[in-house]
């Protein structure tokens, strides 16, 4: 079982009820980081002082307050730490199901648990399964994660769909790809590859088009 966790959790009431929990299974050493740069600095600072968490238990959302954090997400956190600190166990455990988001973490983390009414009862078999090696999923993510008719974004159709959310004009995405190294580049082809998508989608134009894929929480 694990002697060292941090909990990064923004609400009071769900990382002192994490902790209560976590003290009935064991006796860790739990602490709590509200921010995701803190959550950074205090495992950085751990494996440097030659006493590291063994495990994370992280949230994904954080509601943005007065101070300017670099790391914003969960997500971020994950991906930063897995590749610093691979020792480190990753546990999510979040309200947010969506299989997209899931898929694109799974490399990066070692069990997944959705906030809900079982959650802690998950919560404890994901870390004595994580414990052991093993990746953990709690089973209402399972169901979700079967779906087979979930649309997968290539890495050229991402970023082509963030530069049109964030007002690219045709030329400026063309300038983007081709100082990215992304092909193909040129303005036909980003516009075929649009039209693509919007018949893929049901989209009637680029608005809509990005509308659906944020709704589905792809980009």
């Amino acid at each position: 079982m694990f002697e060292k966790i941090l909990i990064v959790e923004d609400f009071d009431t769900v990382h002192k009820s994490l902790s209560t929990f976590l003290k009935t299974i064991g006796k860790p050493k739990v602490d709590i980081a509200p921010y995701c740069d803190e959550a950074y600095l205090k495992c950085k600072r751990a494996a440097l002082d030659q006493e590291p968490y063994d495990l994370l238990i992280c949230d994904l959302s954080f509601k943005a307050d007065h101070r300017n954090e670099k790391i914003t997400s969960g997500e971020e956190l994950s991906i930063l730490l897995n590749k610093e600190l691979p020792d480190l166990k990753i546990i999510i455990h979040s309200i947010e199901d969506h299989p997209s988001r899931i898929r694109k973490l799974k490399p990066f983390i070692n069990g997944y648990v959705c906030k809900g009414r079982k959650g802690m009862e998950y919560l404890k078999i994901a870390i004595d399964e994580v414990s052991k090696g093993n990746f953990y999923l709690s089973p209402d993510l399972e169901t979700a994660l079967s779906q087979s008719n979930i649309k997968e974004l290539t890495e050229y159709e991402t970023q082509l769909l963030r530069c049109l959310a964030e007002g690219y004009t045709m030329d400026e995405i063309c300038a983007e790809f081709t100082q990215k190294g992304l092909s193909p580049g040129s303005k036909s082809a980003i516009e075929k590859r649009l039209k693509e998508l919007k018949d893929e989608f049901g989209a009637k134009n680029n608005t809509q088009l990005i509308g659906i894929v944020l709704s589905l929480q792809l980009i």
